[in-house]
């Protein structure tokens, strides 16, 4: 329950920006405005280009009056969210994509924090360029790090590949559903195996983007396994799979990891992040 109202509070500002909005589309309505106020407006040609859309608007009634109120006040709410970070908090933000997209399209924030945010939701936004611009927090970046790149299964006629990015903690194809196990297998492992730390780490996103990129022409279809940080997520969303009609994949799917077991093993059922 606590948890619950810390995601209310979290959206407190975009929520009562979207009443306040809806407030203003039926208040003409509601109170009667064309009837209440007897000094109609009127029309004469020194008059500005709004004064007509206001005259224009004003003669079709309450309706009208609400509707031209309603992307007046838009328009301000916008202005005011533009440069604002959404998303901000200490809480886990599990929010469906279309409260992301109502928040980014609609009210106008450009701006989209990622920490805390389920690792396909993170992909999803990326991929989708909802925001303008996201905030990972802060990583130190790792030049040297080692990473080991494991094939399986790739002689496979499957067209769906599984590609397991294993970036904070390590990660075994045995974690993954026993349904996916028989598709070719990638396993991208950074030297975790003492060091769980969070790196920013080019090396990892390159080598992800390598192997993405180089994957046969029969391969449509991509299933992302990752313990992947949001500054890495962010990078190999945009670098690897942001490429819309010039790549080759038809899907890209990304797999939650579940929070207990020993080890953690993925969803049985992964979120769709892309699809051409």
């Amino acid at each position: 329950m606590k948890s619950f109202f810390r995601k209310i509070a979290v959206n407190v500002r975009p929520a009562f920006q979207i009443i306040g909005l809806i407030l203003v589309g039926f208040l003409p309505s509601l109170l009667n405005v064309s009837e209440i106020v007897t000094e109609q407006p009127q029309i004469t040609a020194s008059q500005k280009w709004f004064d007509y859309v206001f005259y224009f608007v004003w003669t079709r009634g309450d309706e009208a009056i609400g509707l031209l109120l309603l992307i007046i006040a838009l328009f301000a709410v916008r202005k005011v969210n533009k440069g604002y970070i959404f998303n901000k908090g200490d809480v886990y933000k599990n929010y469906p994509y279309i409260w992301y997209w109502v928040c980014a399209k609609i009210l106008g924030y450009s701006e989209c924090n990622l920490i805390l945010v389920p690792i396909f939701m993170q992909f999803k936004l990326v991929i989708q360029d909802t925001f303008d611009k996201y905030h990972c927090g802060t990583f130190n970046k790792k030049d040297n790090d080692t990473i080991s790149v494991n094939k399986k299964n790739m002689s496979s006629a499957s067209d769906e590949v599984n590609l397991i990015i294993a970036d904070t903690y390590p990660l075994e194809a045995k974690q993954i559903p026993v349904s996916k196990r028989v598709n070719p297998t990638i396993l991208i492992s950074r030297d975790n195996s003492v060091d769980h730390n969070r790196y920013d780490s080019p090396k990892l996103v390159q080598t992800v983007v390598n192997e993405v990129r180089n994957l046969p022409s029969n391969i449509k279809k991509v299933n992302v396994y990752a313990t992947t940080n949001p500054q890495n997520t962010m990078n190999i969303a945009s670098n690897a799979f942001k490429l819309g009609e010039r790549g080759n994949l038809d899907e890209v799917t990304v797999f939650q990891q579940r929070r207990t077991g020993n080890p953690r093993k993925f969803e049985k059922k992964g979120k769709v992040v892309y699809r051409r």
